[in-house]
């Protein structure tokens, strides 16, 4: 095999950041790493007590855990009294020269004193994020002070970090929006130990700290960091397949205002909402508007384009069907009556800014029969049609992949005639191993069926995804997760379809706050009162891949790959659609995802492969490491790569030029 020239690869000036974002990430064997994890919310730890793990320096004043004001919260409290000397709080994860990824709340009292938190070394501070005496955040690159915005007092800021020793730098993410990047770090200490809150010697004042979360993330052995995927905005990224839900705001169980500022940086391109006939229609013939008009209008400003769900049912009539999960549909005539009227009215009133809509959710879940869900799918979108005569159409919304059910409704809307009404098939296919066989099994059986009866008709997964902690509500809640486990389930299931070419909707955007109990599947953690705790690692994950796969990118199916050891890999592969190089996800999709961070030197083969510069992306922080010449070679575009760290989350071989830094 004829080895790559590395003359060709264009070069590059390593200067890159560690990344300063917030979240869970994991710990992984390659490279020398001695930490452990630090998690803590402090939320079981006595009141006036310093927590276990923590050490405390500075007198007068102190660092206790306290209630927070206002709410009934705990939290890490630092208190000065003093201008003669700092109070500082630290805890060490043991030092280590793999990525460190910190994930923090932070909040002081007063913006007239230095409140500061750091990853430190041997030699002081590495990277530092502080408010500061003039009511701005800021942090360092090298000695160069970098400011970060402005900060109010007594309100909680959502801070993550990844610092990369590898190469000396780290990046900062604010609310889930990076602020900083390829920040140098302060000392020349390159490895990493403690982290440390403190509140500055020349100041008086109150700090708290809560949510401390700090994991090691491994780095491929003497691979350079380059950098890191720049998360790019729905209005950058323009259009894609990847799609987020903002489900339940007709039943309150989330709070659009809480997660709006979160939406469109994400990069999803598009928004699952339900329309509300029973939140819209609280009186008969009374339309009160005003609380779907605000979520519609924000989401279109910030470039994310709503898919709007005609559902559920209306108390207000008789025989109006449910008004939840689970809902029947209207049966009365009366209520019938009033149903063909909100849907001419919803649809008339947002035609300029919905072009897709969707009939009911999970029927087959409610157990209405098959034949009743398709007169009453020809019913409403025969109105949506009258009404916006281009509108894309999508049913049944079903639980879980039902071909029984699907075969049925297909048959039927065939049978009168009436096929051209569907645009598309949606599905939820939950299942704790998102690369089940039987799940792309039952899609290819949906496919088939759509060939036969409603050619053109696509299909998307419409709704899917796992809870971040035990004990949630709702699909796959009796399993163990953590945050860990389900950044990536979301990973493996999103790749999968886009894989495929299924536009694909990640459930959800926030935790959802039903009657019983919440439904933590949400990528933003809530507060009890809805409000934003902090970005979970799965979003961060999920904002990689939206930057990354994008319109200008299309699946390859079919692609021929080998692996030693193979242990139940999964490959999907992609291409830029102008320039034909190529992005490949590798993972080990056998089981349930783990708690595991372990990672085996995989060597892979790709047959027909097309990259001039191959690096290799950490999905999870989105960093980015060059392939050094020795590891990889081409002939007759045979490419091999050798001793690749793979494991049961997406690692991606790219071609660097398919990438935004």
């Amino acid at each position: 095999m004829v080895n790559h020239s590395p003359t060709s690869r264009r070069p590059f000036a390593v200067l890159m950041a560690g990344v300063l974002v917030g979240g869970l990430i994991s710990v992984v064997t390659a490279g020398p790493a001695t930490a452990a994890d630090i998690a803590g919310d402090f939320d079981t730890t006595a009141l006036g007590t310093t927590p276990s793990g923590w050490s405390v320096t500075g007198a007068p004043g102190d660092a206790t855990v306290q209630g927070v004001p206002g709410t009934v919260d705990r939290s890490l409290r630092l208190r000065d009294t003093s201008t003669s000397a700092p109070v500082t709080a630290s805890a060490t994860f043991g030092t280590t020269s793999s990525s460190v990824v910190a994930g923090f709340r932070l909040r002081a009292a007063q913006t007239s004193t230095t409140i500061g938190v750091h990853l430190d070394g041997s030699a002081g501070h590495n990277v530092t994020v502080a408010m500061g005496t003039d009511g701005r955040l800021y942090t360092y690159n090298g000695a160069q002070h970098v400011d970060l915005g402005t900060y109010t007092a007594n309100r909680w800021y959502d801070i993550r970090v990844v610092a990369h020793p590898s190469s000396g730098t780290a990046d900062v993410y604010i609310d889930g929006a990076r602020k900083a990047q390829r920040l140098a770090f302060r000392t020349t200490v390159r490895s990493l130990g403690s982290i440390q809150a403190g509140v500055a010697t020349a100041g008086t004042g109150t700090a708290w700290l809560d949510d401390v979360r700090t994991t090691t993330e491994s780095t491929p052995q003497g691979w350079p960091h380059l950098g890191s995927v720049a998360p790019r905005p729905a209005q950058q990224i323009g259009t894609s397949k990847l799609l987020v839900g903002a489900e339940t705001l007709d039943r309150d169980y989330t709070d659009h205002q809480a997660f709006a500022p979160y939406l469109g940086r994400l990069g999803a391109t598009g928004v699952r909402l339900q329309g509300g006939w029973a939140k819209t229609e609280k009186t008969k013939g009374v339309y009160d508007w005003t609380w779907l008009d605000r979520i519609i209008d924000d989401a279109t400003r910030q470039g994310v384009k709503p898919w709007v769900q005609l559902s559920y049912g209306n108390g207000a009539y008789t025989g109006g069907g449910g008004s939840g999960l689970g809902g029947q549909i209207p049966t009365s005539p009366e209520a019938l009556t009033g149903w063909d009227a909100w849907v001419t009215a919803m649809v008339k009133r947002y035609k300029g800014r919905v072009t897709e809509w969707e009939i009911w959710n999970e029927p087959n879940l409610a157990g209405i029969p098959a034949a009743n869900y398709t007169d009453f799918f020809i019913r409403t979108a025969t109105r949506v049609r009258a009404e916006q005569p281009a509108a894309v159409i999508y049913g049944p919304a079903e639980a879980g992949i039902d071909v029984p059910y699907t075969q049925d409704f297909l048959v039927g809307l065939a049978g009168k005639g009436k096929a051209h009404l569907l645009d598309g098939i949606s599905y939820h296919p939950y299942n704790p191993n998102p690369d089940d066989a039987w799940t792309y099994g039952q899609v290819e059986k949906i496919r088939a069926l759509i060939a036969q009866y409603a050619p053109g008709t696509v299909l998307r997964q419409g709704e899917n995804g796992a809870p971040s902690r035990p004990g949630s509500f709702g699909a796959l809640g009796d399993l163990d997760w953590t945050e860990l486990s389900q950044s990536k389930w979301f990973l493996r299931r999103v790749l999968n379809d886009l894989g495929r070419d299924i536009s694909t909707s990640v459930f959800s955007i926030s935790d959802l706050h039903y009657p019983s109990k919440i439904n933590s599947k949400g990528l933003l953690r809530t507060n009890t009162d809805k409000t934003i705790r902090y970005a979970k690692p799965s979003y961060y994950a999920v904002q990689t891949v939206a930057s990354v796969f994008d319109s200008t990118v299309k699946p390859l199916p079919g692609y021929r790959w080998s692996a030693t050891p193979n242990t139940s890999l999964t490959v999907q592969a992609f291409a830029k659609r102008d320039t034909g190089r190529q992005i490949v996800g590798v993972w080990s999709g056998a089981t349930k995802p783990s708690e595991s961070t372990t990672r085996t030197a995989t060597d892979l083969t790709f047959t027909g492969g097309n990259f001039a510069d191959p690096v290799y992306v950490d999905v999870h922080t989105g960093a980015v490491h060059d392939i050094p010449d020795a590891n990889w070679s081409v002939q007759n575009g045979t490419y091999t790569f050798t001793d690749i760290p793979v494991h049961d989350s997406p690692v991606l071989i790219a071609d660097r030029s398919a990438l935004t830094f």
